[in-house]
């Protein structure tokens, strides 16, 4: 709190007619600040000061930037065995403690949040960290050109990323030989999750989705499930416990990149 002046409402000194001269006793040293009656002083709570927000980590950045180009929420998994991001338990509580990510459990789930978004967004065209080290370098590079092509196009950075193209229109439905429209798997596949699935995003084991689609072959299951994994929303992951793996779960994965698959999630 501060003492502030507020304006003079008279002047009362020795030459003040019928008013008695102030005791030289309490009169102000000159050390001290001035008060007289002729004063009036009041308290004024004192502005608070903003603390600037403490720098983000370079794998902070890079949480948040995979978070953006994905455009879904994402399992912890992701980031440690798909984008080799080693995202730890003070990652996901800083990030949340700033308001930039909301986390879920079972599994452990990261999405951005709408401060999250724009925080992300300001790495596009920013300085790589010190320590980005030649991917980092190079991702910052990616990064400026995205951009330059959100300022060329007027396209705002969320809407980019979110952008789906249905593959129906660009792509013709595959045949067969007699000519008749061949097995969609990858619509069956959607449908089957979405019966299996409590809600869009949540995880379901490939053994169950195999098991409810008994009439697909495996090589039209796995081209079905390659597919999927392209687009946005759909989320190929390894059990992170391997240990709590059955037989049947093993043998219903799918390899991709050299690294066995045994759960999918569709938010989208």
């Amino acid at each position: 709190m501060t003492l502030r002046e507020s304006g003079t409402v008279g002047r009362i000194g020795p030459c003040a007619r019928g008013q008695p001269s102030l005791p030289t006793s309490i009169m102000a040293t000159p050390s001290e600040p001035s008060i007289t009656p002729s004063t009036r002083w009041e308290l004024v709570p004192q502005r608070s000061i903003r603390m600037p927000e403490k720098e983000l980590t370079l794998v902070d950045r890079c949480i948040l930037v995979t978070l953006m180009v994905k455009a879904a929420p994402l399992p912890q998994t992701y980031f440690t065995n798909v984008a080799g991001i080693g995202l730890k338990a003070d990652h996901r509580r800083r990030l949340q403690s700033l308001g930039l990510i909301e986390v879920t459990e079972k599994p452990i789930t990261l999405a951005l949040t709408d401060r999250g978004w724009d925080r992300a967004t300001e790495e596009l065209g920013a300085e790589p960290p010190k320590g980005a080290g030649t991917a980092g370098g190079t991702l910052y590079v990616a990064l400026d050109f995205l951009r330059r092509l959100i300022d060329h196009s007027g396209t705002r950075a969320d809407d980019l990323f979110r952008m789906q193209i249905n593959r129906s229109e660009v792509v013709a439905p595959p045949v067969t030989s007699s000519g008749a429209p061949a097995v969609d798997a990858v619509a069956l596949i959607r449908q089957a999750y979405h019966e299996l699935a409590a809600k869009p995003g949540d995880y379901v084991m490939l053994a169950d989705l195999r098991g409810a689609l008994i009439d697909l072959s495996r090589p039209e299951f796995d081209a079905a499930l390659m597919t999927l994994n392209r687009e946005r929303g759909v989320h190929l992951v390894p059990e992170s416990n391997q240990k709590v793996l059955k037989p049947q779960e093993r043998a219903a994965a799918v390899t991709i990149g050299n690294q066995d698959k045994h759960l999918v999630a569709i938010s989208s």
